[in-house]
């Protein structure tokens, strides 16, 4: 929230004093009658702009907050404006019972909405929806206490005592449930939306106490349009007013009791009440109470209040019923989800322990593979004849091969081990090759690397871009499978002083190149891949601050393009 400025608590203390000295120096009469009325209609239309000018600053929960906060204070402004027009233009005293105190009544309706929508919070839409459902029907029962109580002492059978006793009891329970409502909120709000319902839990309370004193000078013949008493009625506009002004750029935050909010929301909670209370008063008035004139009618208002609020309950139902399909299905979602990622972990944990096996046997072929080697060597040296000598360089050759691919092995076994080194990525690539050329040897598929003699080295995780290069081979050998023309190429290049690696194929090409690097999407059959491959690529180039993407070659095939940065 942000400060008052001078002016603004220098305009609102001026007018506050200046209307204490008229009240108490001026005489009863019409000017001070036309002084009084005047500043109390320009008061709350004041406040109702302001009030929709925060609306329509703010967006969503919280702009229909300030929305039903405006609509409460153009209740009360009618009710202004009626004393208005019959006091100073029309010169006559209001009909009494009089018309617009009916929306003055009705005035802490929407208000009490507004506090129990609960605008800090970020509610889904179906929870905002239900939340008007709950302020409709709170509307409604305060229009059917209005037409069962006051309404027939009012319009029927007029009695002025029973009706003013109503009518002043209605509207003080009405504001206590207010108070109560903004005072709830305030206790579970955080940051500026707490200083909001607390500022108007003492505005709502200095309305109410004014009220009362207002109400108390009037039964005793002491009020008069433009008296001390109004002074704290429109000090409590006032400071609605400073709220607003105030608040008006205050976004949504989160409510600290947000994670409780379907047990705990207070408009349904008084939606629930209201549903409950209206078959009890029909059954009262019917039973217990003794018949007489306004017996009947009141039955009838019960009924027909039962009737609307029923309607309401059954469209809240309905979209409670949705709700509940809605979270069905993301539920189900979600287990779905689980339930594949535990076949996942369980996939990787058997791979992680199938590494730690091939990573102990290659330790262990390692140790023969070296006595083979020096072995060779050693009667290489001593062998009689050029034949022989030729055959024993074959088997040291070999036999340093096949250490190679060990080592590739052990390297790839535990790719998380190795620390960055510098490293050619085309030796990387090569041996990558290595690793996983022998399962495509009779399917006819050509591999062509070609990278050039000058590229430079990078600093990279050996491990982690043989996994890498295994990955896009892998995956370019599968699409050319079935293809015509079976051919895999790998270029390498400096360009822009970046290390670009493209794995190029002739096979059919991604079916939806946005969701190539998405965890566990494949489109090959249940059991040939787990869809995670690329996405590992994508994870491990991410980390080494490049890039990945992939694209479809025209007439056919795909190409997958890493870039590094070279320095």
């Amino acid at each position: 929230m942000r400060k008052l400025t001078h002016w603004e608590v220098g305009s609102v203390a001026g007018f506050l004093l200046v209307y204490t000295f008229v009240s108490l120096l001026a005489k009863p009469g019409a000017a001070l009658t036309a002084f009084s009325d005047m500043s109390g209609t320009g008061l709350w239309l004041i406040a109702v702009v302001v009030l929709l000018r925060a609306a329509f600053s703010n967006r969503g929960r919280t702009r229909w907050f300030w929305f039903l906060m405006a609509l409460g204070a153009a209740m009360v402004w009618v009710n202004f404006a009626g004393w208005l027009y019959y006091e100073v233009i029309t010169g006559r005293q209001p009909p009494n019972p009089f018309w617009a105190d009916i929306p003055l009544f009705l005035q802490p309706v929407p208000m009490m909405a507004a506090a129990a929508m609960r605008p800090g919070s970020r509610q889904r839409e179906q929870r905002f929806l239900l939340s008007s459902l709950n302020f409709l029907i709170l509307l409604l029962w305060w229009v059917y206490l209005y037409m069962f109580l006051v309404y027939p002492n009012e319009y029927l059978i007029l009695n002025q005592a029973l009706y003013n006793a109503y009518y002043f009891s209605l509207f003080i329970l009405e504001f206590s449930v207010q108070m109560i409502v903004l005072g709830g909120m305030a206790l579970v709000a955080e940051g500026a939306w707490r200083k909001i319902y607390w500022h108007l839990f003492g505005a709502s309370a200095l309305y109410l106490l004014s009220y009362q004193w207002l109400n108390a000078a009037l039964n005793r013949n002491e009020y008069y349009s433009g008296s001390i008493y109004d002074v704290p009625d429109y000090a409590a506009i006032c400071w609605l007013i400073l709220i607003a002004v105030r608040a008006r750029h205050v976004l949504s935050e989160k409510l600290a009791g947000d994670e409780k909010e379907p047990e705990t929301e207070v408009s349904a909670f008084l939606a629930v009440l209201a549903v409950m209370s209206m078959p009890l008063i029909g059954l009262f008035v019917l039973y217990l109470v003794p018949a007489d004139q306004l017996r009947s009618y009141r039955v009838m208002v019960t009924l027909i209040g039962i009737m609307l609020v029923g309607v309401c309950v059954f469209l809240r139902q309905m979209l409670m019923a949705r709700e509940m399909t809605r979270l069905l299905h993301e539920s189900k979602k979600n287990l779905d989800r689980l339930q594949h990622a535990q076949i996942q972990m369980v996939q990787q944990e058997r791979l992680a322990g199938i590494g730690q096996l091939v990573s102990g046997i290659a330790h262990e072929l390692n140790n023969p593979l070296t006595a083979v080697m020096g072995y060779s060597d050693l009667l290489k040296e001593q062998a009689p004849d050029n034949g022989v000598r030729h055959k024993l360089e074959r088997l040291g050759t070999e036999a340093r091969r096949m250490k190679r691919i060990i080592d590739n092995l052990i390297s790839f076994a535990r790719p998380l081990q190795d620390g960055r080194k510098t490293l050619d990525i085309a030796t990387v690539v090569r041996d990558s090759l290595m690793l996983c050329e022998y399962q495509w040897k009779n399917s006819g598929i050509q591999f062509e690397l070609n990278f050039p003699p000058d590229l430079p080295r990078i600093p990279i995780n050996e491990g982690q871009f043989k996994m890498v290069f295994v990955n896009l081979f892998t995956n370019a050998a599968q699409a050319v499978e079935q293809a015509p023309e079976k051919r895999v190429v790998v270029e390498g290049n400096l360009e822009a002083k970046k290390i670009v690696v493209r794995f190029s194929d002739t096979g059919p090409g991604f079916s939806d190149l946005g969701r190539a690097f998405d965890p566990f999407y494949t489109t090959k059959p249940v059991g040939k891949g787990t869809g995670l491959g690329l996405s590992i690529c994508y994870g491990t180039v991410k980390e080494h601050n490049g890039k990945i993407y992939a694209e479809n070659l025209h007439p056919h095939g795909a190409a997958v393009t890493i870039e590094l940065p070279a320095a």
